[in-house]
């Protein structure tokens, strides 16, 4: 499991049901710039910025 390089917890996974995201690393002070994100072909992509793992459940 990857681990977030900023907190060095491991990095959240998360289910969703499209192949289009969005992540914002949990918002607040604590989080990111929101970052939208497509799979294409893939199953699952990960956040650049947290390390957040989202995988595609149909």
């Amino acid at each position: 499991m990857s681990e977030n390089t900023i907190t060095n917890r491991a990095a959240e996974t998360q289910t969703v049901h499209t192949h289009r995201t969005v992540c914002d690393g949990g918002g607040g002070a604590g989080g990111h710039p929101k970052v939208y994100m497509d799979m294409g072909q893939a199953d699952e992509v990960v956040c650049k910025y947290c390390g957040k793992k989202f995988v595609f459940k149909g």
